[in-house]
């Protein structure tokens, strides 16, 4: 009998909700996730951790998919899979931005940074030349 009621039940929906909320998690905390980024790249550290939250943002749509091919597959419904495809690219497109912009802050702090030492060793330059 438990058989017959697993063959019946879609198959499918642990994938959606588990894409629905990935993607919701991902979407929600991009910008608290991009903020520690900067903090750590202005102390000397990397960006591995928004890497990471890319991945985990194309982790969620990967999940909604799966999710919501196997409901189609079983027949079951396919809203919640939907919604998180759905949030999970835009919070993938929005990380990704998000990181793009972290870098190209990251060139222009470099460049600044070079102008900015060359300035100050003219400055001690000129006034070593004044004493």
């Amino acid at each position: 009998m438990s058989e017959e009621n697993n063959a019946m039940q879609p198959q499918g929906k642990g994938l959606a909700i588990g894409g629905f909320i990935l993607s919701l998690v991902g979407l929600i905390f991009t910008s608290v996730v991009m903020a520690i980024v900067m903090a750590n790249m202005m102390t000397g550290g990397g960006k591995g951790l928004a890497y990471f939250w890319v991945v985990l943002c194309l982790a969620s749509v990967a999940l909604s998919v799966m999710g919501m091919m196997k409901l189609g597959k079983t027949g079951g419904k396919k809203g919640l899979a939907i919604a998180g495809m759905i949030i999970g690219i835009v919070a993938t497109i929005w990380a990704v931005l998000a990181l793009l912009g972290l870098s190209a802050m990251e060139g222009m702090a470099n460049e600044v940074g070079a102008d900015a030492l060359n300035e100050l060793n003219n400055s001690l330059n000129q006034l070593n030349e004044l004493n």
